[in-house]
């Protein structure tokens, strides 16, 4: 669970808004076709480019990714990687057969491998990511795990943050994204697709969502609540 609510510092912070995890060069895995499933032990994402997911996930010949990611195994049809300060395993599978040290990654830029040990720049990265409690903690994990999920009744979709499968009208005048907050209070603000209303009942849905999770409606947007923990999804302020 801590390395989705890493995942998620990465995926949603971005130029013009972002907080100093954009500067771990993430936020561009919105654009590929991600479904995350998440198991006891394992946190599976499946995608038709796996290489290409796999590159803005661990460093390769420089520091970037998620702080502490790394390669542990490259097999036949999976990359099985490894957390190293939390232990959490993530495997991204359904790829084309390139192994991970062929290909266009040069010697000085390959994916670094679990022999690969942990840096400076990732120590401090980690170190000065904000306390969260547990329930925070389920709310940004919560993102991460639904990032691509669409309500069989239609009534809301997330699309990968990057296009709306239920073809609705958008028209929105900022991008970039902000993720920041510290111990119980979380903060996402966005002004482009998905609707926050959408992002409100897919952490909240009786069947896909958090297990309870409230949401109720701000003067911004949305606030979703578990517990004492509050992840507030909000536009930005004019």
């Amino acid at each position: 669970m801590h390395l989705r609510a890493l995942l998620a510092l990465g995926i949603f912070n971005t130029d013009p808004l972002q907080q100093w995890p954009g500067a771990w060069g993430m936020a561009s895995l919105t654009h590929y076709d991600l479904t995350f499933s998440p198991r006891r032990d394992d946190l599976v994402v499946i995608t038709p480019t796996p290489c290409n997911v796999l590159k803005y996930l661990v460093p390769r010949g420089r520091w970037g990714g998620v702080p502490g990611l790394r390669l542990q195994e490259a097999k036949a049809d999976a990359f099985v990687l490894r957390h190293l300060i939390t232990g959490a395993r993530m495997t991204l599978t359904d790829r084309p057969p390139t192994p991970a040290f062929a290909g266009d990654f040069e010697e000085d830029h390959r994916v670094w491998s679990v022999h690969h040990a942990l840096t400076g720049r990732e120590f401090e990265a980690l170190a000065d990511v904000p306390p969260m409690t547990q329930e925070a903690l389920v709310l940004l994990s919560g993102l991460t795990s639904r990032i691509g999920l669409r309500d069989p009744n239609q009534r809301w979709a997330l699309g990968n943050w990057f296009m709306d499968p239920l073809d609705r009208t958008l028209a929105w005048s900022r991008t970039g994204r902000r993720l920041w907050g510290q111990g119980n209070r979380w903060e996402l603000t966005w002004n482009s697709f998905p609707f926050h209303e959408d992002v409100a009942l897919a952490l909240t849905d009786p069947q896909a969502g958090i297990t309870g999770a409230q949401a109720v409606p701000a003067r911004r947007g949305w606030d979703v609540r578990l517990g004492d923990a509050v992840l507030a999804l909000q536009a930005e302020a004019d």
